[in-house]
């Protein structure tokens, strides 16, 4: 197990959902800052430091899409490294996996989420060896 702490950005608009994936993240040595929506989000990301943003794609007011391509440009502005995005979807086609990757997510995993495939996902975008968190 590793013994540095990462910081997770979840962004979903469902408290439910939320907590659960909050939930399943608690296996990780991590800090979590949540977010109601997508403008939410991006405001948080612009103000904290993330090694791994979670975003649902479906939301009001900024969707993921938008959300994820308002980070991308933040990022490419101030010049940082991108962060690795996780986006998840009730909507599993290949056209709204097609817009998330355009829009810079790293990768998308389609809702309902388990508790392995998230463990999994996170694990590969954080860099930890083996699924050894």
């Amino acid at each position: 197990m590793s013994d540095s702490q990462h910081s997770i950005l979840v962004v979903d608009d469902s408290d439910d959902y939320r907590k659960m994936v909050c939930h399943y993240l608690s296996e990780f040595p991590c800090s979590i800052v949540q977010a109601r929506d997508g403008e939410e989000g991006v405001e948080l990301f612009a103000d904290g430091q993330f090694d791994l943003v979670i975003m649902d794609i479906i939301m009001p007011l900024m969707d993921g899409v938008e959300a994820i391509s308002a980070i991308r440009e933040m990022e490419a502005i101030s010049g940082a490294a991108p962060v690795p995005i996780l986006s998840l979807s009730v909507e599993g086609s290949v056209e709204t996996a097609v817009d998330c990757i355009n829009a810079g997510a790293t990768r998308m995993i389609i809702k309902p989420v388990s508790r392995r495939g998230l463990a999994d996902a996170v694990s590969e975008l954080l860099g930890f060896e083996g699924g050894d968190q």
